[in-house]
């Protein structure tokens, strides 16, 4: 069979790319074991487009041959990769994020219009398929509203859905808004895997708990008060665990963000890897048992990237933030297959 040709906007690192093109290379994660090749279509992406150089760079050691772009709004027209038969991405969502206080209806940040570069794209190549993907809070704003007048205008049937990527086999909690178009009728809604739930300890349990340096098993050192207050987060717990004397001054009177110094637990999914998860201040991110902050190449793996995955940079802070801004391979995957299955049972191959 040809290949169904894809073009990944604002494609990060490339996580979505990794689960449409190379799923054999997330096979195994740890301990997990995932069944994909006898599933796994066959996808190729033909460009990818990527305003940040560092996610580009990691993007084009990984991805050697496709085709790359910087700024979208620089790309005048993308006619020609009219023979796209599938357009994913997604957007940038900070502003949107529920970690932004800003009210849903007051959100006008310049970042949230970007899906109407997306949609430039769209309109220019007209694939059978597109695919978004953005934080659940997106949905509930005016501007999906938009974006979705916009792409029937095209002459896309929507579906848009939110997904917790645990039920998908992917070792964390993370939920993420996904919306489909189609010109071949609306795209049902992706339903869990049968594969059951894999946890931290099926994800990094392997590891040493003391960080080796070795492919980005590379912890962050921090003061002596961080490990104290570490140290008196009980399995489970939180910096609400932690002695009154030994709080910063800022978390002394007030009960708000609480996952902060929060400890994670073996025998469930983490929480959500964000893009500061080697911090232990800046949420739910301490190993089960160490005390310490997850590693890199444990961030990294609950993502679903495979140890095979190659970062460009070498600064800590930047690989965190491409890990955690990624979209799960894995989950990417799921994707890929339920595309493909949509296009196929519409007699599009």
């Amino acid at each position: 069979m040809n290949s169904v040709l894809v073009v990944d906007l604002f494609a990060g690192a490339g996580g979505l790319s990794l689960g449409f093109d190379k799923p054999e290379d997330i096979e195994t994660i740890g301990n997990i074991e995932y069944d994909i090749t006898s599933l796994a279509p066959n996808f190729e992406t033909i460009l990818a487009v990527e305003k940040d150089d560092e996610a580009r760079d990691t993007y084009e050691l990984n991805n050697l041959g496709v085709e790359t772009k910087s700024d979208i709004t620089d790309v005048r027209s993308f006619d020609e990769w009219s023979d796209a038969d599938v357009v994913i991405g997604g957007p940038p969502c900070q502003g949107f994020s529920t970690l932004n206080q800003t009210k849903t209806e007051d959100l006008d940040d310049e970042r949230n219009q970007l899906w109407r570069e997306y949609f430039r794209a769209v309109n220019d190549i007209e694939p059978a398929v597109f695919l978004i993907e953005n934080v659940p809070r997106f949905f509930e704003t005016e501007q999906f509203e938009k974006a979705k007048e916009t792409a029937e205008s095209l002459g896309y049937a929507v579906t848009a859905q939110k997904i917790d990527m645990e039920e998908f086999g992917v070792p964390q909690s993370r939920t993420r808004g996904f919306i489909f178009g189609s010109k071949y009728g609306q795209v049902s809604e992706i339903m869990p895997t049968d594969e059951g739930v894999n946890t931290v300890r099926d994800a990094i349990g392997d590891l040493s708990f003391e960080p080796t340096g070795d492919n980005l098993h590379t912890g962050r050192n921090v003061h002596q008060i961080t490990k104290d207050r570490m140290e008196h987060v009980p399995y489970g717990g939180d910096r609400r665990d932690i002695p009154y004397e030994l709080l910063p001054d800022c978390w002394k009177d007030e009960d708000g963000f609480t996952d902060s110094f929060g400890r994670n637990k073996w025998d469930v999914p983490s929480a959500t890897i964000r893009g500061g998860f080697y911090d232990p201040m800046q949420g739910r991110f301490v190993h089960p048992e160490a005390d310490r902050a997850y590693t890199l190449r444990e961030g990294a793996r609950i993502q679903t990237f495979p140890d095979s995955f190659e970062f460009a940079s070498t600064a800590r802070t930047v690989i965190a933030k491409q890990i955690g801004n990624a979209v799960p391979p894995k989950m990417s995957y799921e994707l890929s297959v339920h595309i493909h299955s949509h296009l196929s049972s519409n007699g599009y191959f």
